[in-house]
């Protein structure tokens, strides 16, 4: 028995917080049982999906294929009459069917997210070498209550952040390996950074990560200044990337729109007389309904993101948020509220986006001082304790860097949760920051300094607790709500 466990405790850490991270994500993930945010656009799209209706959107496609294939395969609504869902674009609660269950539209976000845990264990114990520290840090990614609430929706981001991480942990297990850079690595990074960008178009960011495994591949030719390897490599690695990518995301195009063969009420979405009479022949299956189709769907997207107003922070009742005050958890948002009084006492359930403090601070200031590892490097020429970390450091602050940039310069309304694909980076980059600066300590498994590590895991746990009544919908009176409101600038809003 000793000697059994003594081979596979290696899998005992990763089992561990696997469950806990279903036990986090998918307990009682059907409440409420109501619509909140973007669950009133999304569940009707996976409808259309499910009955063959036409829709356009937003985003691309496969988040709200994956909601259709979870709703088809449990059948938890098939008695129900679901007409309702697809005659519209954004469904009001009232007009749901009565006793519509939520499990199987929220089941690939809340459950994708349960597991990504796995792949951020693995990045972490690949990066820091070092099991309990990966553990650690992994209950950063379980115990934040915005990824939770979040996650535990028929929304987006469980299921894009599952894909990120995928991408992430199958570059650093390409680098961290002892076998040579083939072009199949390429070609298989490029296949999921594809599953990203086809959930929502922000994930784009992950195109980095082909450029990370390059210059990992090429870095003593790039060192050594040799072009014409560089050249050569580049000519074969870019194709094996950006074929599986492209043929990825056009395929879950071609599926949404082969699909795609009725218009329900009066839902053509701008649609072309081309692509509509595609639709009334039942050709969007063939090239030419294909081709047409998805030229319309794209020329929607883009008119839509053009639309989009501007953020306006004098508005009364603006959700969203500047990207700049992202970071300190600006502007928490209420997207559900259930007030009842009971012997003449308020109570009110809430579904509210905030953030565990300790998560999202102890976050910023690993970028913090990662940026300042930056600068005292390449500014001041300090010395470098270990090229290996520091050289990952420098992969994950410049993911982080650039994604905010890039949202700095958007104008239109932004809001929280976007801030959620850099708040993973960050969580990674700190573990990494950790390593590099207690290196020798982690080496030796000093025991002060796994103490105040595991401390550090029990504040966020004990915060994520504090503030799970947001998060689960546990009712609590106003008088307990405020006190949850740690800062001002949240801008949560109490309901009385």
């Amino acid at each position: 028995m000793l000697a059994t466990l003594k081979t596979y405790h290696r899998f005992a850490y990763p089992l561990l917080l696997l469950t806990v991270s279903l036990l986090v994500y998918m307990t009682a993930y059907t409440s409420p049982r109501a619509l909140f945010w973007d669950e009133n656009y999304h569940v009707t799209s996976a409808q259309k999906h499910l009955d063959g209706v036409m829709y356009m959107e937003t985003h691309p496609p496969l988040g709200k294929m994956l909601m259709a294939a979870s709703e088809g395969l449990l059948g938890v609504n098939a008695e129900l009459d679901k007409s309702a869902l697809t005659r519209t674009s954004h469904i009001s609660g009232e007009a749901l069917p009565e006793n519509f269950s939520f499990a199987g539209m929220r089941l690939p976000s809340t459950l994708l997210m349960a597991l990504s845990v796995l792949f951020m264990y693995g990045i972490l114990y690949r990066l820091t070498g070092h099991r309990l520290v990966a553990v650690a840090f992994s209950c950063l990614l379980i115990f934040d209550n915005a990824l939770v609430v979040h996650s535990r929706a028929a929304m987006l981001e469980g299921i894009q952040l599952f894909f990120i991480l995928a991408a992430i942990y199958y570059l650093v297990r390409t680098v961290t390996h002892t076998a040579p850079i083939r072009l199949r690595h390429y070609a298989i990074l490029g296949a999921l950074v594809g599953l990203t960008v086809s959930v929502k178009a922000n994930g784009a960011i992950v195109l980095l990560l082909l450029v990370v495994l390059f210059f990992v591949d090429q870095w003593s030719n790039i060192k050594a200044l040799r072009v014409l390897p560089v050249v050569k490599r580049l000519a074969t690695s870019v194709p094996s990337a950006v074929a599986p990518l492209v043929m990825v995301f056009l395929s879950t195009f071609y599926v949404h729109i082969a699909t795609g063969t009725e218009i329900a009420g009066n839902q053509r979405y701008k649609a072309s007389p081309e692509y509509l009479t595609h639709i009334r022949e039942g050709t969007t299956h063939t090239l030419s309904g294909f081709t047409v189709g998805m030229r319309d769907q794209w020329r929607f997207m883009a008119e839509y993101s053009d639309g989009v107003p501007r953020l306006d922070i004098c508005k009364p009742g603006e959700n969203g948020s500047p990207a700049f005050a992202w970071p300190g958890g600006t502007k928490s948002i209420s997207y559900r509220w259930d007030r009842e009084e009971v012997d003449g006492q308020v109570k009110v359930a809430h579904i509210y986006l905030v953030a565990n403090p300790m998560v999202w601070f102890s976050a910023l200031l690993g970028i913090v001082l990662s940026v300042g590892l930056l600068i005292s490097r390449y500014v001041y020429g300090n010395p470098v304790k270990d090229v290996r970390l520091f050289g990952w450091i420098a992969v994950f602050t410049g993911l982080y860097l650039s994604y905010m940039i890039v949202m700095l310069q958007i104008e239109r309304v932004m809001y929280l949760y976007h801030y959620l694909v850099p708040l993973v980076f960050a969580i990674i980059n700190l573990a990494l920051v950790f390593t590099y600066i207690f290196r020798a300590q982690i080496l030796t498994n000093n025991r002060h300094t796994l103490i105040n590590l595991g401390i550090f895991v029990a504040l966020v746990i004990a915060v994520f607790a504090y503030f799970s009544p947001l998060t689960y919908g546990i009712p609590i009176t106003p008088e307990q709500f405020e006190q949850r409101q740690w800062f001002d600038f949240w801008m949560m809003q109490v309901v009385r």
